[in-house]
């Protein structure tokens, strides 16, 4: 059994799509001993490439790898009785370091005294800057070596230089989102933390395209989600939307469907809809009515 895993992860690992490691430039310097009195590196650096990764993390090295991984560096530091642990993920831009972190962290719940994007608490500190994504992790949970968390995380902080803005979530309208609620997809693994619209990758994001999604208020009270994906040309989208169509998930009916968009209704009896319009794919799903034959 154990060998038929290991057979179907090494067969997942291939399907993903090879990132390039993005322009050279040099890792950050880990905080060397002495950072905070007491503390210091319990070890050398732990490097691993694309390939080990799924040694590090168990059950979601997918991810990573869709949305971008190009190398993973650990540090740990030992005090006070006690270690914590430094996981810098290097992925291969900023998009894709903020596409892992929106993921990861959940609902975002920032650590004071941290100036880089943050989200945790005494066990964990998820960290964002430029195209790193940074995990503390403080294995103990004890609260009085917060102060030694926020200290690293500084320091790694004035490490990396600030990146360029990320700009692939802009495809989203402000109006009506929920706040915090924006992700970005990058394949089929990102996706099933939105929504199952199908097996594999129906929006044919290849791991090399960005879609945004997020929650919406309606007019009723209730939330729906829309998802948007942007593609170089209509030719792309059409494509795209020809794949989502023809694999949209079994327990998916549709229901109405026209020139460029069709209607679907879920198991749980809630609706959704996609639509091409130019370069991009519109999905909206969860939503209590079914849509009418006009467009939003």
């Amino acid at each position: 059994m154990r060998r038929r895993l290991l057979i179907l992860l090494a067969l997942a690992a291939l399907a993903l799509p090879l990132h390039p490691a993005g322009p050279a430039g040099a890792a950050p310097e880990f905080p060397a001993d002495g950072f905070v009195p007491g503390w210091g590196r319990a070890g050398a650096v732990e490097t691993y490439n694309p390939s080990a990764l799924y040694n590090v993390i168990d059950g979601g090295a997918e991810l990573f790898l869709e949305m971008g991984f190009v190398g993973l560096r650990v540090q740990r530091y030992a005090g006070a009785g006690a270690e914590i642990a430094v996981e810098d993920y290097r992925m291969d831009g900023a998009a894709a370091a903020l596409g892992i972190y929106l993921l990861k962290c959940g609902r975002e719940t920032p650590v004071a005294g941290i100036a880089a994007r943050n989200s945790g608490d005494a066990f964990q500190v998820a960290l964002l800057k430029n195209d790193h994504f940074i995990f503390l992790n403080n294995f103990s949970g004890r609260a009085d070596l917060l102060p030694v968390m926020r200290e690293l995380a500084r320091r790694l902080d004035e490490a990396i230089p600030a990146g360029a803005a990320v700009s692939e979530l802009d495809v989203l309208p402000a109006d009506g989102m929920v706040p915090g609620s924006a992700l970005l997809l990058r394949g089929p693994y990102s996706l099933q933390a939105v929504y199952t619209l199908g097996d594999g990758d129906v929006l044919l994001l290849e791991g090399k395209r960005f879609a945004a999604s997020a929650s919406y208020r309606d007019g009723e009270g209730g939330t729906h989600v829309l998802i948007v994906a942007p593609y170089e040309d209509e030719a792309t989208a059409a494509r795209a939307f020809a794949a989502l169509a023809s694999g949209l998930d079994p327990y998916l009916q549709v229901v109405a469907q026209g020139d460029g968009r069709f209607v679907f209704r879920d198991f749980q009896g809630l609706f959704g809809s996609a639509e091409k319009r130019g370069p991009r794919i519109e999905v909206r799903v969860r939503l209590a009515r079914q849509p009418g034959p006009e467009r939003p």
